[in-house]
């Protein structure tokens, strides 16, 4: 058959305005989830549209495989194997598959910077195998299932497989699809090799067992079932280990470090052209807490390929405290007494680097905020006792924290009066008075382990 026949009378003709409209029309709803600048994250999020794309094509090879069934062409003796009879007719629906994958990549790639690299490759590898096996799935029902059945039967399977193993416990499942590489990439991860691995090495099954049952006949078929199974089950072998996450850390050798600021900033290869404005303004925020007495500093590498300043001055502060539960929390299920302190302490280290008081009132609760505000009212040794001594509660599970400012602060001085009565002084007020709170001692000597 003429080439300009096979396209004329393809599926995929008909099929291609409703796949890439629908593409262009839910392709918004990820531009949210992508890490600007990172090429990995783009080319991950549009995996997401395969959900669409590859019932599109399943469906469409299934009608090819009807018109090829009436045709009897297999039936007699053809001068061509039934691969390239396939092939023949399949082309416009794999041509479909194809443009839908590049265009879903396309319409992210305004949100991409500098030049992609093997991750991107593999990721887009990835869903190219998933189009090419469900139309060889969708053309093999089509040989196979009665004329009513096999178009919307292709059509609902391939969306299940897509979408359901995301809603399921079981999270190796969700690995074998193709999709869940969603779940990368920040700008510290690359996806990891189990997670490109896995949805291959089933994809790969699948197009094997397609092919199987299309070219043999009688009981030689079961060899595609036990093709598929024995790759299902490899691809759930490798994706075992994995849980529901698709990345692995970036390697730390792409990141380039200063040598002689305070706080060491690394930063990724997205990051370099704000550079010099992350170093100033980490630089600015240790500075302050220098000043409050806070002179350890810990390395900043913020998340985002452009940071604003106070992202960068939140990371500072945040490198005064554990960034996680104590050991014996993790062993009660995250819980512990000093998980009241993490609130206002934090907020206290972020206004004191500098963050601005809307951007930590949008983070914090308001009696949290209250805290800090008042304690922000008090000489600077007490307020670097009042720390210590709640910092100290982050790391154990045995010592309830001592919150209320009052506790670190001689009564009757002036200046707390005032921080009672306002929440605050100068440019830090911005909250009401603080509520009672139970008496405890922020210079009690620390109880022992």
């Amino acid at each position: 058959m003429h080439w300009r026949t096979i396209v004329r009378t393809s599926a995929a003709l008909r099929a291609a305005p409703v796949a890439l409209v629908w593409i262009l029309m839910y392709s918004g709803r990820m531009t949210g989830w992508i890490t600007d600048g990172y090429w990995p994250s783009v080319a991950a999020q549009s995996s997401f549209l395969l959900s669409f794309t590859a019932p599109a094509v399943a469906a469409c090879g299934a009608w090819e495989g009807l018109k090829v069934r009436r045709s009897d062409v297999l039936g007699t003796a053809p001068a061509r194997s039934t691969t390239a009879i396939a092939l023949s007719v399949l082309a416009p629906v794999l041509t479909l598959g194809t443009v839908s994958v590049l265009a879903a990549l396309a319409i992210f790639v305004p949100q991409a910077g500098g030049t992609p690299g093997w991750p991107t490759a593999a990721i887009i590898a990835v869903e190219l195998l998933v189009v090419l096996a469900h139309t060889a799935a969708g053309y093999a029902l089509g040989l196979t299932l009665p004329r009513l059945l096999a178009v919307p039967f292709a059509l609902v399977a391939s969306f299940l497989w897509m979408a359901f193993p995301s809603t399921l416990d079981a999270f190796w499942v969700r690995q074998l699809n193709g999709r869940n590489l969603t779940e990368c990439c920040a700008l510290d991860e690359v996806p990891a090799l189990r997670a490109v691995a896995a949805p291959t090495v089933a994809v790969l099954g699948l197009l094997a067992a397609a092919w199987i049952w299309t070219t043999l006949r009688d009981r030689r078929r079961l060899l595609a079932v036990v093709t598929l199974a024995a790759t299902t089950a490899a691809g759930a072998w490798i994706a075992a280990p994995l849980g529901y996450r698709a990345a692995t850390a970036r390697p730390a050798s792409e990141q380039t470090c200063t040598a002689t600021t305070t706080p060491r900033v690394c930063l990724w290869p997205e990051q370099k052209a704000d550079a010099s404005n992350i170093t100033e303004w980490a630089t600015q925020a240790q500075q302050r807490l220098d000043a409050a007495g806070l002179t350890d500093s810990a390395t900043v590498s913020p998340f985002s390929s452009r940071p604003g300043q106070d992202e960068v001055r939140s990371l500072v502060a945040l490198g005064h405290i554990p960034d996680r539960p104590p050991q014996c929390a993790r062993e009660r299920g995250g819980r512990w007494l000093g998980a009241e302190a993490v609130g206002p302490l934090s907020s206290w280290l972020k206004l004191t680097a500098g963050v601005t008081p809307l951007t930590v009132q949008g983070r914090y609760r308001e009696q949290e905020l209250r805290i800090a505000s008042q304690v922000m009212a008090l000489p600077r040794d007490e307020q670097l006792a009042w720390f210590r001594s709640n910092a100290d509660t982050l790391t154990r599970c045995d010592a309830k924290p001592a919150l209320d400012p009052a506790q670190c602060h001689h009564p009757g001085t002036p200046s707390f009066e005032a921080a009672r009565r306002s929440g605050g002084s100068g440019s830090d007020s911005f909250l009401p008075s603080l509520p009672a709170w139970s008496p405890a001692s922020c210079w009690a000597a620390p109880r022992t382990r």
